[in-house]
């Protein structure tokens, strides 16, 4: 319900003025995050005011914030990516992005490449990217004062042809009260728009480099297990023929071809998933099919620090003031906690709409005055709003202590886990691959000397294959887990599990291991 108040001064001509209206005889006190405002105590000075104030308001709203936030985003993201990321809005500039891929993809790409693949071009990405400065555009609309209400009306009057014209220009009163405390939410709803581009981006980059550590590992896996099947097969072809000519048992023989079967089997499981983990790199870095087909990898991962980094001793006080998660659901506390003010603040009148008039007519002197229009707050006392206001802002503040709890833990979790991954990788190259590997040249000349069967030296070549897979698991699980560290420390969630994982493909086989 809404009541319509007005007052105006009324000449007509050869007779006297018409007495003024009684003065209006109602007050309603309104309570605002900024100030106190006693609403119709102010309307006669506010109808002098309203319309240069809304103009020179309107003319201070705030810009458009969506190169602002991209900007700030790349601030924050850059440093550790080593690449901006950009808006792809014309043809020029997604020709530009492609061409520069296309140069990277012209030798064996990098993990930091890959990251620069992946915010060039990922389609994704820019999705992302277009849709974060949709929502910046409706929250600069929301901050913004609604545009002024122009009305026009036309009577005549009985049947002598007189004419009435009533023109009216109104603004909303509470729009301009409120634009302070609205301009507070948008600022403070920008800055979270900035935190979570910035996000996004350096998950897209943690994607990317992980995917490209798991398809590298997954190519050398792959290499490594075909020539083990190789070496395989050509050794129990040798042995069949010995068995036909009567050199080899027909036990030593099937010892042979079971393991070249094994490791024709283990080759197949590496093959399938260097394919998978390709395939996942492709769509982490969002490449067309021609520029896949083009993708090159190197043919083995980077060596591992011989120490750990020290940077894994980051003190966590720190290291949580800088996670992005965290500042974000600061962010989100505190603007949830504006907009809780200004919703408990207008919950019983949420719109007054005050305008100026003026009325001629044909036969009388014009009449100019002010209208006023407000709801009566008769049915809707805004306890649901207010309620909802106080709730919504308990459960931001719970999320943002939830938040920094959930990132301690997690910057304890990936620190032990990169530690451990280290100490495996570490345990793998300088003990087991090379324990394997002279146990299999002792076993071999043991065999030579016939002091041993074949069964023997099967079994040490199958652990000395199994050794060297699992010291490459070991190698893609320290990348992984460093990855993983890494996107810890910013407060991007790439999936612990997935920076940890052991995929069954590494393991032995069963026949492989009864050998």
């Amino acid at each position: 319900m809404q009541a319509r108040c007005r007052q105006a001064q009324h000449h007509v001509q050869a007779q006297p003025r018409a007495p003024k209206p009684a003065t209006l005889q109602c007050e309603v006190f309104m309570q605002y995050p900024v100030f106190h405002v006693p609403l119709f105590a102010v309307l006669s000075r506010t109808a002098r005011t309203t319309l240069p104030l809304g103009a020179l308001l309107l003319a201070a709203c705030a810009p458009l914030q969506t190169q602002n936030n991209l900007r700030a985003a790349n601030a924050i993201a850059q440093p550790h990516t080593g690449q901006t990321v950009e808006l792809q809005t014309t043809a020029d500039a997604h020709a530009e992005a492609q061409r520069r891929i296309d140069a990277l993809l012209g030798k064996p790409l990098s993990a930091d490449d890959a990251v620069r693949v992946a915010l060039l071009g990922s389609p994704a990405l820019q999705a992302l990217i277009a849709q974060t400065q949709a929502v910046s555009a409706a929250s600069t609309q929301s901050a913004r004062l609604s545009n002024p209400v122009f009305g026009f009306e036309r009577l005549l009057i009985g049947g002598g042809g007189g004419v009435e014209i009533t023109r009216s220009l109104s603004i909303g009163l509470l729009d301009l009260l409120t634009f302070p405390t609205r301009s507070r939410i948008d600022s403070a709803r920008q800055e979270q728009l900035r935190l979570t581009l910035a996000s996004e981006v350096l998950r897209t980059a943690a994607q990317a480099r992980m995917a490209w550590v798991r398809a590298v590992a997954a190519q050398q896996s792959a290499a490594y297990n075909r020539d083990v099947e190789d070496a395989a097969q050509a050794t129990a072809t040798l042995a069949a023929r010995m068995q036909q000519a009567g050199n080899f048992t027909k036990l030593d023989a099937a010892q042979q071809a079971l393991f070249a079967a094994d490791s024709r089997q283990q080759s197949n499981r590496a093959g399938l998933a260097t394919t998978q983990s390709r395939e996942a790199l492709v769509r982490a870095l969002g490449l067309s099919p021609e520029q896949a087909a083009r993708l090159a990898l190197p043919a083995q991962l980077p060596a591992v620090p011989r120490q750990l980094p020290a940077a894994s001793a980051r003190p966590l006080q720190t290291a949580l003031d800088t996670r992005l998660d965290v500042q974000l659901a600061r962010a989100d506390y505190t603007a949830t906690a504006v907009a809780a003010g200004l919703a408990r603040n207008t919950s019983l009148i949420d719109h007054v709409e005050l305008g100026g008039v003026r009325k001629t007519y044909s036969d009388a002197a014009p009449q100019n005055g002010f209208d006023l229009i407000l709801p009566l707050p008769l049915f809707d006392l805004g306890d649901a709003r207010r309620s909802a206001a106080a709730d919504r802002v308990l459960a931001a503040r719970n999320r943002a202590i939830a938040t920094a709890q959930n990132a301690a833990s997690q910057l304890r979790e990936t620190d032990a886990a990169l530690r451990h991954a280290w100490q495996q990788q570490d345990i793998s190259r300088q003990q087991i691959v090379p324990l394997a590997q002279s146990v299999l040249d002792e076993n071999q000349l043991r065999y030579n000397g016939m002091l041993i069967g074949v069964f023997q030296l099967v079994a040490a070549a199958a652990a000395q294959a199994q050794a060297v897979r699992g010291g490459i698991a070991a190698q893609r699980d320290y990348w992984l887990a460093d990855a993983g560290w890494q996107a810890a420390q910013l407060g991007v969630d790439v999936g612990l599990s997935a920076a940890l994982d052991n995929p069954s493909a590494s393991a032995a086989s069963p026949s492989a291991a009864g050998h």
